[in-house]
């Protein structure tokens, strides 16, 4: 069960980052960055972030948050719910 709380806990950390990054693109003139959803272009990011001197850390840990998070639920459902048959044979 502890598991499942990290994974849910590290994919709540990689959503508001995420939405950390689309308020800093909407401050700056990209009018749709709330809006755009799983469309969002990151390349957009890096070219801003390059040109205003921005850091690369949030979206860096917001990857390694997204990639932990599921690989954490993936193994969490697997040990509560197993991986055998219910029924015996």
């Amino acid at each position: 069960m502890t598991i499942l709380i990290f994974g849910f806990g590290l994919i709540g950390i990689a959503a508001i980052l995420d939405s950390f990054l689309r308020v800093r693109m909407t401050r700056i003139g990209y009018k749709w960055a709330l809006l755009e959803g799983g469309a969002f272009d990151y390349g957009k990011y890096h070219q801003e972030r390059k040109r205003r001197g921005w850091s690369v850390w949030p979206v860096v840990l917001m990857w390694v948050s997204v990639i932990s998070g599921i690989a954490l639920l993936i193994l969490g459902f697997f040990a509560i719910f197993g991986t055998g048959p219910t029924h015996p044979k």
